[in-house]
């Protein structure tokens, strides 16, 4: 969108063509008068914004993606239990993108950099290329009701469903472990018993999409299929991308910094207010953190080498239980520090930089233009700690739409499936008033008198032989010839009744479910933020241990 565009939603209308503003807040994508002839939200509400490749392959696989919802919803029924909604929802955090950021800095800690290295592109790059294609297609997660949402999350649901980042992610790192596995010296014992562990692990977290209606088949395949080609291509190559990331040299810096920002920008706009690009660029930011941190801190005193791999932070048992325990609350010390400071900074600095410099911002970002400054603008949790408040939350159960792209794919669906669902003898103004109650906005009986009296009027005016016909199609099954036309015929004149009834379910929805508000300083204060942790994880802190009487230099 461009600035003027954004600026006009949040300022109001500049013409009586223009549809009235909405909330700051409402990330409701509203139509200007240059293209209100398309319809608000209409079944080519994507496709109107959408290129024709990416429309058209969205239009392909939706109906693969609608059509598992009933099966899922049975699967729910008939599998679902106190115990393991408990269990699905706690073992999700393990393919969770900020699981893997709050134990890889762990690893780089104690020793097991060259492992850690290979570890966080295999999780970066997966969850990074999930959340590309996520934005590029808009798939919608499975529809709610009929299934039941369960999460501990409170964000987790808004995303798109295809490919599953979960699924992905447990895939892939599945994989690598396993790898490593074999080549380990490891008992026999042991190695069965780890594998034992990696398939519980990989069916919780996979099979915990489908039973907790996050996802479907389809996603769920999308996301194998992703992280086996990452595993794959990082086990393939492991030896020469570690030298990447331990030998000086500045054109590989400079080409991944310069390349993680080509990346970041070519995260797709959504089409609505999904956070899934809040992944992807948190993952890039630690990939460009991590590899210029990696050759800095190979070619420092600190680093050790075995086995011909260089930049490994020296750890060793010898430094005692109490120590080790300190060498990790303070290294996430540090990081919390990091975090906090470093975004309540930019929040000073950025917005005039933006401002003076009318830098551009993503679509459902609130742009500079509309606020003053961030000063006071809270930074929230720490994102690289579990939330343990929602851990110990009970109310797990999500039923209902959870976003406005929610409530667009249920009267899509209606829409889509008319043909197929109306009663013998229902008409079009039945059909579409049914529609209208299952999402609280029935007619008042007014208005349901008043639609029977004009029917009635018609009735009488029609010649008898035209009334006879009428009767005949009424009566005539739903999916017949001349149900079908006269379907058609009063489709068309209902359809805008019905595009209505849609943005006032949306409207409604933002009112009673106000959204949380994104800056459009916070993509680069993401990439900095996390850019900086993957710097500090892997050379600032090991170093520090040493300085602090935390590494191995005082044994």
């Amino acid at each position: 969108m461009e600035p003027a565009a954004a600026t006009a939603l949040t300022q109001g209308p500049t013409s009586p063509a223009v549809l009235p503003p909405t909330p700051a807040h409402s990330f409701i994508v509203v139509n200007g008068a240059d293209d209100r002839d398309a319809g608000i939200y209409s079944d080519n509400f994507y496709s109107q914004r959408m290129s024709p490749f990416r429309s058209a392959l969205r239009r392909r696989m939706l109906p693969w993606v609608r059509s598992e919802t009933t099966e899922l919803a049975a699967l729910q029924e008939r599998w679902r239990t106190p115990f393991l909604d408990s269990y699905f929802t706690l073992t999700a955090f393990a393919g969770h993108p900020l699981f893997f950021v709050c134990i890889i800095p762990i690893m780089f800690w104690y020793g097991h950099s060259v492992f850690a290295r290979g570890f966080v592109n295999v999780a970066c790059v997966g969850v990074f290329v999930t959340s590309w294609v996520k934005d590029f297609l808009c798939l919608p997660r499975p529809l709610s009701p009929p299934l039941i949402r369960l999460s501990r999350s409170k964000r987790v649901h808004l995303e798109y469903g295809f490919p599953s980042t979960h699924t992905s992610n447990a895939t892939s790192i599945a994989l690598y472990l396993f790898s490593y596995l074999l080549i380990s010296d490891w008992s026999v014992a042991a190695k069965i018993l780890s594998i034992c562990g990696l398939i519980v692990y990989l069916f919780s977290v996979v099979f915990g999409r489908l039973y907790c209606g996050m996802h479907t088949k389809t996603d769920i395949m999308g996301g194998t299929v992703i992280g086996v080609v990452v595993w794959a291509v990082q086990w393939a190559f492991r030896d020469s991308i570690d030298a990447l990331m331990t030998d000086p040299s500045w054109k590989v810096v400079v080409g991944i910094i310069i390349g993680g920002i080509r990346l970041i920008q070519s995260i797709p706009e959504t089409i609505d207010s999904c956070p899934c690009v809040d992944d992807g660029v948190t993952t890039m930011a630690v990939i460009m953190g991590v590899f210029p941190a990696s050759q800095h801190f190979a070619s420092s005193k600190y680093a050790a080498s075995v086995d011909g791999y260089n930049g490994i932070v020296n750890y060793d048992a010898a430094l005692g239980l109490p120590k080790s325990i300190l060498r990790f609350v303070f290294g996430l010390a540090v990081v919390f520090t990091w975090r906090m400071a470093a975004k309540k900074l930019l929040y000073i600095v950025l917005p005039p930089l933006y401002r003076y410099y009318n830098l551009p911002s993503r679509v459902h970002f609130v742009p500079v233009k509309t606020y003053g400054n961030l000063r006071s603008q809270p930074i929230g949790r720490v994102p690289s700690v579990m939330d343990l408040q929602a851990l110990a939350d009970s109310s797990i159960e999500i039923v209902g739409p959870q976003s406005t792209m929610d409530i667009h794919e249920q009267f899509s669906q209606s829409r889509s499936s008319k043909r197929s669902s109306m009663h013998p003898g229902q008409s079009v103004e039945d059909y579409d008033i049914e529609t209208k109650e299952h999402f609280g906005l029935r007619p008042s009986h007014a208005s349901k008198a008043r639609l029977a009296e004009q029917q009635q009027h018609q009735q009488h005016q029609q010649q008898p032989q035209q009334w006879m016909e009428q009767q005949q199609q009424e009566k005539s099954p739903a999916g017949s010839p001349s149900s079908l036309a006269r379907l058609d015929g009063d489709g068309a004149k209902y359809e805008t009744e019905v595009d209505e009834s849609e943005r006032i379910a949306m409207e409604k929805f933002e009112a009673e479910h106000p959204g949380w508000a994104r800056f459009d300083v916070d993509i680069v204060i993401k990439t900095v933020v996390y850019a900086g942790i993957g710097w500090l994880a892997v050379d600032s802190i090991p170093i520090m241990f040493e300085s602090f009487g935390l590494g191995t230099s005082h044994l």
